[in-house]
């Protein structure tokens, strides 16, 4: 995957879960609106690190290319801790948070099928 389509899912990644944002702060209550927020918020910023870092591996020669990607783990550490945090410590619904979270599954579906289609999307 080129970092040209990580930038559509990342921008895709905010454009839906401003979407469904929307919708649930008119259609659920406060601790699953808040939910989907932090969801929402954590599948972000998630996937904008996870830019970066492929941004960082590809600029990397050969063998610093081990060395960059070895900055996935305390990333991917992080996400966990801050999942497990907010649901332990915010007034959240976890099933909010799920459903939040998912939006990045979402955003690599169309441009799966950009991809595959050769349609333009999002930039």
């Amino acid at each position: 995957m080129d970092p040209q389509a990580l930038g559509r899912i990342e921008r895709l990644n905010y454009v839906l879960g401003a979407i469904l944002m929307l919708i649930c702060a008119g259609l659920s209550g406060t601790h699953f609106t808040l939910g989907v927020l932090t969801g929402v918020v954590l599948t972000c910023l998630n996937f904008s690190l996870v830019r970066l870092l492929v941004a960082k591996i590809l600029a990397a020669g050969g063998a610093n290319q081990g060395r960059a990607a070895i900055l996935f783990v305390p990333k991917m550490s992080g996400l966990i801790l801050a999942a497990a945090l907010a649901v332990f410590l915010l007034p959240i619904s976890p099933i909010g948070l799920g459903i939040g979270f998912s939006v990045f599954l979402v955003s690599i579906v169309v441009e799966s099928i950009r991809f595959m289609t050769g349609a333009a999307l999002l930039g």
